[in-house]
């Protein structure tokens, strides 16, 4: 097969999966990209929706629905009717069928598609898991813990971009199609590595891949003592963000490539802590506490192990049941953690989250914004204080944070889909669906990747009905339901599903369910208008009542 086709005006790269319409480059999803090169490989012939699942989805369970959004990207692009289809045709009960007339490119339209992306392919890295090769094989959260050090500490380099832990531990294990996983995460660099950790000796290995042709930029064996991690991490770090970006760092992105160091036992329970502190989970809140808490014990003044203490006793209050035990504990924490490390920008984004809670709104402020200045690519600065902004009622102000937010994390989709919330509040009608939009083609990245992940299909329902895919809206929110029936989040975004869709009882159902237990976010929920349709019932406003 030819490596390069065209129909009409369109040009598809079978190696890089790429889309072109003259010289413009057609963004899509991978899986969407796969698709389409699947059904060109087999232009004329009818293929079988098994046969797609098979190739594009291989080894992981999908509902038809996650074909369907690939065939409806596809012919958005392609400007495509399916009443009337010049290229994708859907043949009944059976599957698709590519229907335009192929013809391998010529040299010229193959130069002319060689045009470098907007982005210097040397700009955006993402970091994946490193493998466990220690003997017994239960290190994982330390293999999770170094990446995620290495990824924390490259976000404070200007001119490159780092991939979020949520979408590149996607990719875990060796073997892997070097060019597939860049491709699909957009990064034009990979560092891998593996770690093997036997008493107190640790050999690491790393390699830093260029995606393109799958060359080593640079690779290191380290065989060192535990203690030496520290030296370890940064010697990684400083070294690939000198060789991407070709130039020293200056003095505010060292003092941030250089991660806080302790005691190894200390550094132990810290990784486990912030392992579980991601998924977001009553029974994880408790055991991340329960680590940071032992860190703390071997290390009092251990900075970032307070820090994490404070958010996750702040996600338990905002998620779990707005305890004042934890309120209370988080604002301690946060304190203790700012005292200990001022210029620690995670100190101060988890400060700026408590005080939030509090509705302290302006010192809050202050804390998020000094996040912001000594890491001026932190995501989580951006984040929090886009939604500190939006509950207290400053949907201006919020509409901007959730936009920079979104540009600092270019694959996260929440950011977007509330930016396309606030945005709307505003006014400003054409440019919400925009981001909506925008924010659902992340939300279907995501979800090529994780097709179980629960708050990207929860929150995505929502986009999708304010998109007018009231369908896909349904099933998404129906799937998050069936996955997570306990998970706040989850609940209170399929209520503004049914809220959307003018289904109060069903609405009310939902929100008694965890409003009835005293969670939620009162303050939000008074500027949502999600809850406008149930906002004057009296079962509402009792339930509200019971918030803080």
């Amino acid at each position: 097969m030819s490596e390069y086709f065209t129909f009409d005006r369109y040009r598809f790269e079978s190696v890089t999966a790429r889309l072109w319409a003259g010289e413009r480059e057609l963004k899509l999803t991978p899986k969407a990209a796969a698709v389409l090169g699947y059904l060109i490989e087999r232009a004329g012939q009818p293929v079988p929706k098994q046969e797609l699942f098979a190739s594009v989805w291989r080894g992981t369970v999908v509902s038809d629905d996650a074909l369907v959004t690939c065939i409806q990207e596809l012919r958005k692009a392609l400007g495509d009717d399916a009443r009337s289809p010049r290229y994708i045709e859907t043949r009944h009960r059976l599957g698709y069928r590519f229907v335009a007339q192929l013809s391998p490119a010529t040299s010229a339209e193959v130069t002319a598609t060689a045009a470098p992306a907007t982005e210097p392919a040397h700009a955006a890295i993402a970091v994946l898991p490193f493998t466990d090769m220690s003997p017994d094989r239960d290190q994982d959260y330390f293999c999770e813990g170094l990446a995620e050090e290495l990824i924390d500490a490259l976000t404070h380099v200007d001119g490159l971009r780092v991939a979020a832990r949520s979408s590149s531990f996607q990719f875990r294990g060796g073997g892997l199609d070097v060019r597939a996983v860049g491709r699909q995460l957009g990064v034009g660099a990979l560092l891998e590595g593996s770690v093997r950790k036997a008493g107190d000796r640790l050999r690491i290995t790393v390699q830093l891949i260029e995606v393109a042709n799958g060359y080593h930029k640079w690779s290191q064996r380290f065989d060192r003592e535990l203690g030496d991690i520290f030296a370890i991490q940064d010697e990684i770090a400083e070294t690939v963000a000198t060789t991407l970006r070709g130039s020293a760092l200056s003095g505010r992105e060292m003092r941030g490539v250089r991660r806080p160091h302790t005691a190894t036992d200390t550094f132990d329970f810290y990784l486990r802590g912030r392992q579980r502190l991601h998924r977001l989970q009553q029974p994880d809140l408790d055991e991340s506490r329960r680590m940071f808490e032992s860190a703390i014990a071997l290390d009092a003044g251990y900075a970032p192990a307070w820090a994490g203490l404070a958010m996750a006793h702040a996600m338990a209050f905002e998620w779990w049941g707005s305890r004042d035990e934890d309120l209370e504990e988080a604002g301690r924490a946060s304190a203790v953690a700012l005292e200990l490390a001022p210029d620690l920008a995670d100190a101060h984004v988890a400060r700026g989250l408590a005080l939030s809670l509090h509705r302290r709104y302006g010192e809050a402020q202050d804390h998020f914004a000094a996040a912001m200045r000594i890491n001026p690519h932190l995501f989580d600065a951006y984040y929090y204080n886009a939604r500190m902004s939006f509950a207290q009622g400053e949907i201006d102000r919020s509409a901007d944070l959730f936009r920079k937010a979104a540009e600092v994390r270019q694959e996260d989709f929440q950011s977007l889909v509330l930016y396309g919330q606030s945005l709307s509040i505003l006014g400003r009608t054409d440019e919400a669906r925009a981001a909506t939009r925008e924010g659902i083609v992340r939300a279907e990245r995501i979800l090529a990747l994780n097709p179980n992940d629960g708050r990207t299909l929860s929150l995505g329902a929502a986009a999708l009905y304010e998109d007018g895919q009231t369908e896909r809206a349904m099933e998404w929110s129906r799937r998050s339901l069936e996955l997570y029936p306990e998970d706040m989040g989850v609940i209170f975004n399929a209520a503004c599903v049914m809220a959307k869709a003018r289904r109060k009882d069903d609405a009310l159902n939902l929100l008694e369910r965890v409003l009835s237990r005293g969670w939620g976010k009162r303050d939000w929920i008074e500027q949502d208008p999600n809850y406008d349709i149930v906002r004057d019932d009296p079962r509402f406003q009792r339930l509200l009542a019971k918030l803080k």
